[in-house]
């Protein structure tokens, strides 16, 4: 059961077991992560998770907004690890549309006054489709397998960066990673992919199509002086068909998706992170340090 109010997101889990053997419950990708925000709170054998909107970053939430609709959702994944080393997960999502900000209406007169509407007309066919709802996923990745939080990266190491559509919706949508930040889940930010560009090549590659239509980006593992966490916020659009590919000012090409004639217009704008820990290579696992 979840409930939204304007500002914040709160799930609860009701856990039906009578030994009290409840399962490890956390966030996709955040096992371990520090933030109490994060954390589930426990009461009896409800587990709940709440989140302010306002910072959805700071716990791995994606935000779509369909720019067709004005329709906003807000989604995440919560896994439940059960002692018998089986994972149970479970989706929730939070969906509102802004209230129309106030206009007014001016009556024009097109039509001519003689004009006269004809009466009778013929429907052929009605044709009603609906394109399914985009699900972006990012995630990094370490000699062609994904890092998850379980596994701490040293800095230097060559990682790759990889941001593509669920199956169903590759085949109507286009990508492009707009803009990308990273963060240290505290205060500091830094931007290293503006309007599509790599802001420092040495640090971060641009993004690139691969055969199978993701989004990849080749950098080295780094991380900030006062944390062991190192937080990417991406802002991707997502268009019908393909995205227009922006072109750079080292003269590479940072691509949407697929190329093909025509173009269409963006259709969503998905903000979304993932969470990289990064320790120095003078560290040792009885000193990390967190935020």
């Amino acid at each position: 059961m979840y409930k939204f109010v304007r500002d914040y997101i709160k799930v609860d889990l009701n856990l039906n077991d009578s030994t009290n053997s409840y399962p490890d419950i956390y966030l996709e990708n955040l096992k371990d992560y520090p933030v109490k925000d994060c954390q589930a709170i426990k009461e009896g054998n409800r587990r709940s998770f709440r989140f302010n909107l306002k910072e959805f970053h700071q716990c791995g939430l994606t935000k779509s907004k369909n720019l067709l609709t004005g329709l906003t959702t807000y989604y995440h994944r919560i896994v439940l690890d059960y002692f018998n080393n089986t994972q149970e997960y479970v989706y929730f999502n939070c969906t509102y549309k802004a209230l129309p900000k106030k206009h007014h209406i001016v009556k024009r007169d097109l039509l001519p006054d003689d004009f006269v509407e004809d009466e009778d007309f013929e429907l052929t066919d009605t044709l009603v489709q609906q394109a399914p709802e985009p699900e972006v996923l990012m995630q990094i990745k370490q000699n062609n397998e994904i890092v998850t939080g379980n596994l701490t990266i040293v800095s230097g190491t060559p990682l790759l960066m990889e941001i593509k559509l669920n199956e169903e919706s590759s085949k109507i949508y286009g990508l492009k990673a707009n803009f990308l930040e990273v963060g240290n889940t505290l205060e500091l930010n830094e931007t290293i992919l503006f309007n599509g560009c790599t802001v420092d090549p040495y640090l971060f590659d641009n993004f690139n199509l691969t055969e199978n239509e993701y989004l990849l980006a080749k950098f080295r593992a780094f991380k900030f002086p006062d944390s062991s966490y190192v937080q990417f916020r991406a802002n991707v659009q997502i268009c019908l068909n393909k995205c227009q590919p922006t072109q750079c000012s080292n003269g590479q090409t940072a691509y949407g998706r697929r190329r093909r004639r025509e173009l269409r217009p963006q259709a969503y704008e998905i903000s979304l992170n993932t969470l990289l820990q990064v320790k120095d290579q003078t560290d040792n696992d009885d000193n990390k340090e967190y935020p």
